[in-house]
């Protein structure tokens, strides 16, 4: 295994085997953001790592090793401030490089998301922000959904993602352009690294310049059952294409 600098993935392996008493396997990555992960598969616990782990010191290996035993809440906190005053080892990749990994198809079945941010664009920001929309990836889930994400940003490839269960025809247009809306004001405003509130008083305040938002959020919690349950190979043939 080549040796990257401080430890190498073997000798981070078998201390981290010690540290934690339980025989786990370490692989090393080189993500752009999720530094830290574990699971199990075929009955064996994989710690997944960034390399930036390679240098770790022992003090930090301990709260690694107290967070995978039993999730200890300070040992989460030090290990994010270790991720923070080291994110300069994540490597740097153009947003539009970064964008390439995710195949844009905006124009869905009932709704055009380029048209609606577009539309977004003129009437709120005056200018065309400098991000891209599609829609998100069919997820393979059991029904119901417990939860649901129906937007996302990633300011790292300046991408908005909105969940498909939206591309339904009794979701009305102005719902879908709230979620659209919420997710250019995630780019506008920004966020913060580390531990971070995203949705800060000026965010709130420029969201609330939608015009449907309070008929938005009584639709969402009056149609919250249906996102839930939806159903990716289901067609229920109700109502007609938007143009």
């Amino acid at each position: 295994m080549r040796r990257v600098g401080g430890l190498d993935g073997r000798a981070l392996e078998k201390r981290l085997n010690s540290l934690v008493g339980i025989d786990l396997v370490v692989r090393i990555t080189d993500n752009l953001h999720t530094m830290l992960s574990f699971g199990r598969s075929e009955g064996r616990l994989i710690v997944r790592l960034h390399r930036m782990f390679l240098h770790a010191s022992h003090g930090v290996l301990e709260a690694l090793a107290r967070y995978i035993r039993s999730g200890d809440r300070e040992a989460s906190r030090l290990l994010d401030r270790y991720i923070e005053s080291n994110r300069h080892l994540i490597r740097k990749v153009p947003a539009h490089e970064r964008r390439k990994r995710f195949p844009l198809r905006p124009r869905g079945r009932y709704h055009d998301l380029q048209a609606y941010f577009d539309e977004l664009c003129r009437r709120h920001f005056g200018r065309r922000l400098s991000c891209a929309i599609t829609w998100g990836r069919v997820p393979r889930v059991r029904l119901p959904r417990r939860t649901i994400k129906l937007g996302s940003y990633s300011a790292d490839a300046r991408l908005i993602r909105i969940h498909p269960a939206l591309d339904q025809a009794h979701v009305p247009p102005w719902f879908v352009q709230w979620i659209v809306f919420h997710e250019m004001l995630h780019h506008v405003h920004g966020v913060r690294r580390g531990r971070r509130r995203v949705h800060t008083p000026a965010f709130l305040r420029d969201e609330k310049r939608f015009p449907y938002l309070e008929e938005a959020r009584r639709w969402e919690r009056e149609n919250l059952d249906s996102l839930l349950w939806w159903d990716s190979r289901a067609d229920d043939g109700r109502g007609s294409r938007s143009t």
